[in-house]
C-alpha cells in the first residue's frame, strides 16, 4: 500500500556526519549499478534514501531483488 520509505543503514560505529556520508555514497553505488534509481532525503538534517514504488506492475519479486542489491551495497560501502 505504501508507495515511498525511506530507510537507512547503520553500520555499527558509524554516526553523526560518518553515516551521512556512509548513506550518500550507499545511494549513489546502487544508482550507478544501473538496476534501480534511488534518491536521497533528509529528516531532521540527516541524509536518508527514498525509495518509491510507483508502478502498479511491481511484484514481490522486484522488491525482492530491490532489498537484495540494497543490502549488496550497504555491505560493501561499510568495508570501504
Amino acid at each position: 500500500t505504501l508507495q515511498t520509505v525511506c530507510i537507512r543503514h547503520e553500520p555499527p560505529g558509524l554516526s553523526g556526519p560518518e553515516l551521512d556520508r556512509h548513506t550518500l555514497a550507499w545511494l549513489q553505488a546502487v544508482n550507478r549499478s544501473g538496476e534501480a534509481f534511488l534518491s536521497p532525503a533528509q529528516l531532521d538534517g540527516h541524509w536518508f534514501v527514498r525509495v518509491s514504488i510507483g508502478v502498479e506492475a511491481t511484484t514481490r519479486d522486484h522488491v525482492r531483488r530491490l532489498w537484495d542489491l540494497l543490502r549488496r551495497h550497504a555491505e560493501r560501502e561499510r568495508l570501504r
